[in-house]
């Protein structure tokens, strides 16, 4: 199985059309450029030594070692910082190979990129400060979808992003009474949601449930425990790179089936199970190989 594999992909790296020169290029230079985020936990973060870790970042190490697997050759990891702004326009301009922060799979951005096979399930959620106590989150996948009764007046959301389209949506169809302030990075967001300038903060519930986390006074927030959206997430390729896609699919296809997809989601959500909406993405997604 595997000689026919590499056969093929040497085949297609050797006589093939344009559509697979990223993955051929990267092979010729051993490297391979990862697009990452740095204030995206658990998804995507920065460490103290120029290294990332998250979710998404450990799904492209998955597709790295099956490059590897399939080609027989070891590709060096080049990390390319990217923003919720330049994220699609790097990616398109093939100044990446692959991007692996949360992105949202949306036929607006089908236009730009191409998607692998989904890595998860999400929604956008909403934290607000000064309510201490227990918190309430959705499993993983979220649980139930609806507006708050009682939304927060002063909405704060990162620009670029499917939350902010979202919010905004539902705040022009009236169903969102707020007044809504785009921020520079989740960073921000919480500074001024701790310093008064937002009663709430809109964002991926796993974003908030790392940032409560992370603050130097999770008390001071609260999660709610419903929904604003639901997304599913995916890496991204440079549009028309066939033979990236596949060997991405591959890895994440090869994730769902054996179940490492569930042993990195407990590694980076610690405590949370998954819901009807992740297990049906994993089961959806477990392709075979023949």
């Amino acid at each position: 199985m595997r000689r026919v594999i590499a056969a093929v992909l040497s085949l297609a790296l050797a006589s093939g059309p344009a559509l697979a020169d990223a993955l051929a290029d990267a092979l010729a230079r051993g490297a391979i450029r990862l697009g990452v985020r740095s204030d995206s936990p658990p998804f995507s973060a920065a460490r103290p030594d120029s290294t990332y870790v998250g979710y998404q970042i450990e799904i492209c190490h998955a597709v790295v070692a099956e490059i590897a697997r399939i080609s027989g050759r070891q590709l060096r990891i080049e990390y390319v910082p990217v923003d919720a702004g330049d994220r699609f326009r790097m990616t398109a301009d093939r100044a990446l190979d692959l991007l692996c922060d949360p992105s949202s799979m949306t036929l607006a951005r089908r236009e730009l990129v191409d998607f692998s096979l989904p890595t998860f399930v999400t929604g956008a959620g909403l934290m607000v400060r000064l309510a201490p106590g227990p918190v309430s989150v959705p499993p993983l996948g979220g649980s139930g979808v609806g507006v708050p009764q009682n939304p927060p007046r002063r909405l704060g959301v990162l620009a670029g992003t499917t939350t902010e389209a979202a919010v905004k949506a539902l705040a022009a169809a009236g169903r969102l009474d707020v007044q809504i302030i785009d921020v520079a990075s989740h960073g921000d967001g919480v500074t001024a949601l701790s310093a008064g300038l937002l009663d709430g903060y809109a964002a991926d519930l796993e974003i908030l449930v790392a940032l409560r986390g992370r603050s130097s006074n999770p008390e001071a927030f609260a999660i709610g425990d419903r929904l604003l959206t639901i997304e599913t997430l995916a890496l991204a390729v440079p549009r028309g790179e066939s033979a990236l896609r596949l060997a991405a699919d591959r890895a994440i296809a090869r994730l769902h089936r054996d179940g490492g997809i569930l042993e990195i989601a407990e590694r980076h959500f610690p405590g949370r199970t998954p819901g009807e909406a992740f297990a049906a993405m994993v089961l959806l997604n477990a392709l075979p190989e023949r």
